[in-house]
């Protein structure tokens, strides 16, 4: 390759090695959570919704009883108990009863219920309701109703799933003994509720082994995004690019024009004057606290953070940025953010609130260099651009259960092999790279012209 040929294929690498990193992993257009009283007329985060988080005043609805078919999905299911349920109890996501729960009460009610059609005596009666009022003890540990704030364990549901066997069995009302619960979610984050069969182990070990746990509850999740504003931080990028070179003003003009027509496709695509990239990602349970392991820190955080923090202007930096200067920071981070969330520890954690979102954000933006102290001593950053990291409000949507627990946090797959390319240069290029890279490429057309 002649010279010339070498600093086009040079510079082809070094604008894809820009794309890859400054790529913003754009908000989808979820629900946000105002963290400040401040009111953002731009995303319309009122005080109102402060009010209550999306993990707070949530109840799980127990539904146990005989069906026809189990083969049916869970909302049907529910739906079915509603009418044909022996028990019905309500638990914080905690497990805990919200409300009294009375086994001996319902239990005799359905019963006498059941007796004029299925021709069940006194007797009959007085003798399941001792027989299963034993079973019952062994694992409620207490005579009477059970108060609110108990905590319902697993095995107390699979001894209630036994009991209404036994019971539907008795009865002559053929059918399976099922347990379905419902959860119903704030609407902003959920349009239908989220149901759920408890199916606990079958065999009498797998219940023992089960203990006092309350795993038949089980937890989705909301994630959580924190926010960098684009506009400040394509400011940013415009800044460093007159500080390396000065551009000519017919240069300035395609320029100008050019990030009009970005501007109007990203204001078109966001719904808004503005979109905001994710500095990073959690997730919290719907019991309000934190999941370990689900930190997340975006690569565009990295590369911005890289980019301010370049103490070199307005000498251009050696190639991109190197955002593996971050991996120790990173590892760091996720081990503290897995350390408040309770991995490895025997002690129960507590639910976040605002101020716990309002801490974590500070930390990871500090420890990253994108705090105002930091960004205002960069050169790329004026005082009227404002600080890019959002403070006011935090992205929030419930996951599906199929979601995997690394969210939208998706890094290039390409920025590695792309930098060892450019670092190296055209004498590692394959001949097919060589080729592709050429100025003269017989298939090269200009999108700009050719959309």
């Amino acid at each position: 390759m002649g010279n010339d040929e070498q600093q086009h294929a040079m510079d082809v690498l070094s604008y894809w090695c820009a794309v890859e990193l400054f790529s913003p992993q754009t908000w989808r257009d979820n629900q946000l959570i105002a963290l400040s009283s401040s009111r953002n007329d731009e995303h319309r985060v009122s005080v109102a919704e402060q009010e209550r988080l999306p993990w707070d005043g949530i109840h799980a609805d127990l539904l146990i009883g005989p069906v026809d078919n189990e083969r049916r999905s869970y909302t049907n299911l529910y739906n079915d108990l509603q009418s044909r349920k022996i028990y019905r109890l309500q638990t914080d996501m905690h497990a805990r009863l919200t409300k009294p729960f009375s086994f001996a009460e319902d239990t005799e009610n359905w019963l006498r219920a059941q007796a004029a059609k299925s021709g069940l005596d006194e007797q009959t009666i007085t003798g399941l309701l001792g027989e299963t009022n034993r079973l019952w003890l062994e694992v409620a540990e207490q005579p009477g109703p059970l108060p609110a704030g108990t905590e319902l364990t697993d095995s107390m549901v699979s001894r209630l799933l036994q009991v209404v066997e036994k019971l539907s069995a008795k009865a002559n009302r053929p059918g399976s003994a099922c347990a379905v619960y419902r959860k119903d979610y704030d609407r902003r984050f959920a349009r239908r509720p989220v149901h759920q069969a408890v199916k606990p182990g079958e065999s009498k070990e797998q219940q023992e082994g089960v203990g006092r746990q309350n795993r038949w509850l089980r937890h989705e999740r909301f994630r959580i995004a924190v926010g960098l504003s684009q506009r400040v931080v394509t400011n940013a990028l415009l800044k460093a690019a007159k500080l390396v070179r000065e551009l000519s003003p017919a240069e300035e003009t395609a320029q100008d024009e050019v990030l009009q027509e970005l501007a109007h496709r990203q204001s078109k695509r966001a719904g808004g004057p503005s979109a905001v990239a994710s500095l990073m990602e959690f997730c919290v349970g719907d019991d309000g606290c934190l999941v370990p392991r689900s930190l997340m820190l975006s690569q565009y955080a990295k590369a911005v953070s890289c980019l301010s923090n370049h103490e070199g202007w307005p000498d251009c930096p050696a190639g991109w940025p190197h955002i593996e200067v971050f991996d120790d920071t990173e590892s760091k981070l996720k081990s503290e953010f897995n350390r408040l969330a309770g991995e490895d520890s025997e002690d129960q954690v507590g639910p976040v609130g605002r101020y716990e979102i309002e801490s974590l954000v500070e930390q990871v933006a500090k420890r990253m260099g994108l705090d105002d102290r930091a960004v205002s001593s960069s050169p790329l950053f004026a005082r009227a651009d404002g600080s890019p990291l959002i403070r006011d409000y935090v992205n929030c949507h419930l996951e599906a259960s199929s979601e995997s627990l690394n969210g939208e946090m998706m890094d290039s797959f390409f920025l590695e092999d792309l930098e060892d390319l450019y670092q190296n240069g055209p004498e590692i290029f394959s001949e097919p790279v060589r080729q592709y890279l050429s100025v003269g490429h017989p298939r090269r057309f200009d999108l700009q012209k050719d959309p």
